[in-house]
């Protein structure tokens, strides 16, 4: 799965990194010009990345990854850590003393922040596996209640 990827990357970021209550929604633009949209949801330390098509996923950190499928709520997958994912995981846990560059081996990460410096806008991955960004529009900081973070019993966004 194409997407898988980079939402490991982008899940494990805000997990990481972030001590706020966020809601925005994404949109990725892979190198063949291929988009993809959806919600973030990121509240203490617990993640949601929903896609909007049916036919993907939404990714939920509540102690462990999970994959939840779009078109079947019922069935829900424990996630696994790769090499790029730990090698985000180091380069991220700096935040917010970030570079705005980074590149190990085959992967390359590049972090750009709004014009106001408080939040990230864009991040660009370059790889082996993928090669895309991530532009996080129409952030809102708000509490996010704890029941949108719960793979088994999956709450539908309002």
């Amino acid at each position: 799965m194409k997407n898988s990827l980079f939402v490991f990357l982008f899940s494990l970021f805000f997990s990481s990194s972030f001590a706020k209550n966020i809601k925005c929604n994404f949109e990725e633009v892979y190198d063949d010009g291929s988009l993809q949209f959806g919600k973030i949801l990121f509240s203490n330390g617990l993640l949601r990345y929903q896609y909007e098509d049916n036919q993907l996923f939404t990714i939920i950190y509540n102690d462990n990854y999970y994959l939840v499928r779009n078109d079947n709520r019922k069935i829900v997958n424990k996630l696994e850590k790769d090499k790029i994912l730990s090698e985000l995981s180091i380069i991220l846990s700096d935040y917010p003393n970030i570079k705005t560059s980074y590149k190990n081996n085959d992967i390359e990460i590049k972090l750009e922040k709004n014009l106001d410096d408080v939040f990230i806008k864009r991040i660009s991955i370059k790889s082996e596996k993928a090669n895309l960004s991530i532009y996080l529009l129409e952030c809102e900081f708000k509490p996010i209640p704890a029941i949108y973070f719960h793979p088994f019993s999956f709450v539908e966004l309002k």
